[in-house]
């Protein structure tokens, strides 16, 4: 018996021996918080549910020249249940030299992946989907201005605040290969990790940065997937983006590649910024020399590449379709813009304060407007340590040469602008081919194809501009021949990341709940549930598939009943009143339901127009004096649902400066009642002649809500509003609580 027991233990110690005396890392299992590896080591595949408590790391590898291999296993952080905005921790964290770690899943810390001071650091094959997210307040009717997300500080690494799925600090020549993530806020940031290769990722579907840098110079970005990294968006309503963006590049960043990525329907497509060390405090430096070759930026909210106050930046051959611009380039000089192609977008490139930028050779077609240079008076700036160190950054010696604009409104428009040439551009369904506003001198507009047609130049008194044709035909200029030596740019990445032939493309597949984007392969109804006015709108969503209505509960129709996904319906009441409804329908074969109100009921709407010296907010006897006479405009309407935006509620009623009452009497059955309003500017509700709403004051789009008890019965509402600037909005809907 006794030599029994001794060969079983001598059993036990050889089987868990063998792996290192074969040459094979031994198998772990991480059983308790700060589990440490200090050598090459196999984790055993399970799932281990490990709370970071002291933010130090569940997992510490520690060490130089180590290879941990975690295939196999899932690392969580937080129990089912715990909100994303509730995350803490970090999942692995990483000090050492030349270590690889592959093949982790981690999920529910504030951090997936950390290292520092950790050079020649490999990250391979990991999985950090599933990590922090805010909690959003943005809704599909109004923009919530807390969202919005402030990069311009990370020196001691603010970012951190923000969580990631994988975060460097000063791991010089890191590798990150073939990761990645999804329902998250930020995919990959790295901080101070010079000569680094980030190729291969899917860093996609997430509300802040898809890749994001900070003093990281001279490296390989190519080949990773950052499409849909996007917040502050709904779709026809407001597009703001709250600067999130596929690709992030901040603070002295140059020398990169960012070659053959997608990183389409974000905030911005690719957003550098010099950083506030060049802007605010030294005037130099900058992300400068950075090279953008044929990547996919479109349908970005705000801007396909957005790069400012910094030199020498080549955008070559990219795709920027539909985005507010296509290029954004303030305060950047010596920037070559070349080759790429811009549709559907409102303004093609735009450059204010530009000097020395050469845009040749690009594709603009059905935007407003096609290239835009200019100069203003833009106080703060100039006054700033990057205005006086370049001299007031006057718009100069800008060359936009052998572009193509087809279907623009105007060609190029140039404001206090000098010496800037436009030649040999080929213009076709364009009203205007140069529009020039402030004073010009040594404007060249010569040798530009319309095609025949006599287009209009527009030029004020005082400007300069010389026209005509030339004997001397197009050359490339010397700096594209200069540039050929760096195109195609030799990049380590494999991966085909572009969207194929056939995918949902567009900004209107642009979906944003209150954690982030909608993962376009997961079927879903948005919104789940709706207090509306007398109509509520739903999306069936999925790639492919079909959605059918299987039951309707509650006194409304639902319209169309069925259809291929994504796919739209409606729910509308079907008589007078306010109901309570119930969807259920099979989205691509699942069942799911939404739920929701809706109202009908003859609102009167009255429109003034009130006089900037009688403000409504400090002249109230003003007020009703106005609201006591006759209206500009009387509509009778079935609900109150008005995003008007910066536009006019119609042709009699003003954009700005104008006032809005509108009443109704409902029949309600007893109860609770929630009365809710969304409002740009003041707002107040009474329900029969109490006033249960009062925000009389100037503010962004608001929401403000009151919940009253009623008998049954019919019930007086009124509402008044005033529009000051700017945007404009009123909404109100009712639901029983």
């Amino acid at each position: 018996m006794l030599m029994l027991t001794v060969w079983r233990i001598s059993e036990v110690f050889l089987l868990s021996t063998l792996p290192m005396l074969i040459g094979q890392s031994p198998e772990l299992v991480p059983s308790r918080d700060d589990f440490k590896i200090t050598s090459d080591a196999r984790i055993k595949p399970g799932t281990y549910d490990i709370a970071d408590a002291a933010n130090d790391g569940a997992i510490q590898i520690i060490g130089d020249d180590i290879t941990v291999d975690f295939q196999g296993v899932e690392l969580v952080g937080a129990a089912d249940g715990v909100r994303a905005d509730k995350y803490t921790g970090k999942g692995i964290v990483i000090h050492g030299r030349n270590v690889t770690v592959k093949n982790a899943r981690v999920r529910g810390y504030k951090v997936g992946i950390y290292a520092e001071d950790s050079p020649n650091l490999s990250v391979i094959g990991c999985d950090v989907s599933g990590n922090y997210r805010q909690h959003l307040g943005s809704t599909l009717e109004r923009e919530d201005v807390s969202d919005w997300i402030y990069g311009h500080e990370n020196d001691d690494n603010e970012w951190l605040r923000y969580g990631a799925g994988i975060y460097l600090y000063r791991c010089r020549g890191a590798k990150l290969i073939g990761n990645r993530a999804r329902k998250g806020q930020n995919g990959i940031c790295i901080c101070r990790c010079d000569d680094s290769v980030i190729v291969d990722n899917d860093m996609s579907f997430l509300s802040g940065w898809g890749i994001a840098m900070w003093r990281s110079s001279r490296c390989d970005v190519s080949h990773n997937k950052c499409d849909w990294c996007v917040r502050g968006y709904s779709h026809g309503v407001y597009r703001r983006g709250q600067d999130s963006a596929g690709i992030f590049v901040y603070e002295q960043c140059s020398d990169n590649v960012f070659a053959f990525n997608s990183a389409t329907h974000g905030g911005d497509g690719f957003f550098l910024y010099a950083g506030n060390e060049t802007t605010q405090k030294t005037g130099k430096g900058g992300c400068n020399r950075n090279l953008l070759y044929r990547n996919d930026f479109s349908h970005a909210v705000a801007n396909g590449i957005e790069a400012t106050f910094s030199d020498g930046n080549m955008f070559i051959e990219n795709r920027l379709d539909e985005c507010e611009h296509g290029v954004w380039a303030g305060y950047s000089y010596n920037t070559l813009i070349v080759g790429n192609r811009m549709r559907d977008c409102v303004n093609g490139i735009s450059i204010e304060h530009g000097r020395n930028n050469l845009i040749v050779e690009n594709t603009i077609t059905d935007t407003r407007l096609g290239v835009h240079l200019w100069w203003d008076d833009d106080k703060d700036l100039l006054a700033s340590a990057f205005g006086q160190a370049h001299n007031g950054c006057p718009s100069t010696g800008n060359r936009v040469l052998a572009n193509s604009f087809n279907r623009v409104e105007r060609a190029v428009r140039l404001a206090t602008d000098t010496n800037t040439a436009v030649r040999w551009n080929r213009m076709s369904n364009v009203r205007e081919a140069l529009a020039v506003d402030g004073t010009i001198a040594g404007v060249h507009f010569a040798n530009n194809a319309t095609g025949g047609a006599a287009l209009p130049l527009i030029a004020p008194s005082g400007s300069t501009i010389e026209q005509g044709e030339s004997a001397d035909g197009y050359e490339k200029p010397a700096a594209l021949a200069q540039l050929a030596e760096r195109i195609p740019p030799k990049t380590r990445g494999a991966l085909d990341a572009l969207l194929p032939k056939g995918h949902l493309r567009g900004r209107r597949y642009i979906i944003v709940d209150e954690w982030g984007p909608w993962d376009l392969r997961e079927n879903r109804v948005f919104p789940a549930h709706i207090a509306g006015g007398n109509r509520a709108s739903f999306q069936a969503l999925g790639q492919t598939g079909s959605y059918k209505v299987v039951k309707v509960e509650g006194g409304v129709d639902v319209s169309p009943r069925e259809g291929v996904l994504p796919g739209r319906f409606s729910v509308t009441p079907s008589k007078p009143g306010v109901h309570e409804f119930k969807v259920e329908l099979e989205v691509g074969g699942k069942l799911m339901s939404v739920s929701g109100t809706v109202m009908r009921s003859d609102w009167t709407v009255r429109f003034y127009a009130w006089n900037p010296a009688n403000d409504p907010r400090e002249d109230e006897q003003s007020w009703r004096d106005l609201i006591g006479k006759p209206a500009l405009q009387e509509q009778v309407l079935p609900s109150l649902d008005f995003i008007w935006g910066v536009g006019a509620p119609s042709k009699n009623v003003p954009r700005d400066h104008f006032g809005t009452v509108a009443t109704t009497s409902i029949v309600l059955p007893a109860g609770k009642w929630r009365v809710r309003t969304i409002s740009d500017d003041g707002i107040r509700v009474w329900v029969d002649q109490r006033l249960i709403i009062d925000d009389w004051t100037w503010h962004a789009p608001k929401e403000n809500a009151a919940t009253i008890e009623l008998q049954a019965g019919e019930h007086e509402f009124r509402v008044e509003h005033f529009e000051i600037d700017g945007y404009a909005q009123l909404q109100l809907t009712l639901e029983p609580r």
